[in-house]
């Protein structure tokens, strides 16, 4: 050992070198918790990063895709469609794109409910009905 507290202690009792171990222990405590907070500091600002770069990117994508439809729509009245009927058409687009989406992430839901988990702890739990019937709550 190289410690400082080593050569003190080599020659001491025994409720000395447990003191010793006991402050190195604690110190060694101190700063493997010192370098969990610092390194939680430092995701934290990473993560705040993060967020803020998705939320210039999302920013930048919807800009691009107004830029997409109201090329459409200028691209539709050169053709000789009505200007109206241009922004209606591109509107409903939108809107079914929308509804679409959200259809799909509805059909998400489901994976954010950790069913594999529930099931392991439905399992275990005591039921109070008929045992051996299947479980039908969690598909």
């Amino acid at each position: 050992m190289n410690s400082p507290y080593a050569s003190s202690a080599s020659h001491g009792s025994t409720s000395a070198k447990l003191s010793l171990a006991w402050t190195n222990v604690k110190g060694l405590v101190q700063n493997h918790a010192l370098l969990a907070v610092l390194e939680l500091q430092r995701a934290g600002i990473s993560l705040v990063k993060m967020v803020a770069a998705a939320i210039i990117i999302s920013i930048l994508l919807v800009a691009a895709w107004m830029g997409l439809v109201a090329a459409a729509v200028v691209w539709a009245v050169g053709a000789g469609a009505n200007w109206g009927v241009a922004i209606l058409i591109a509107a409903l687009a939108n809107i079914a794109i929308a509804v679409g989406l959200a259809f799909w992430a509805k059909s998400q839901v489901p994976d954010l409910l950790f069913a594999a988990t529930l099931r392991q702890l439905r399992k275990d739990m005591p039921n109070s009905g008929n045992e051996h019937a299947p479980n039908r709550s969690v598909a």
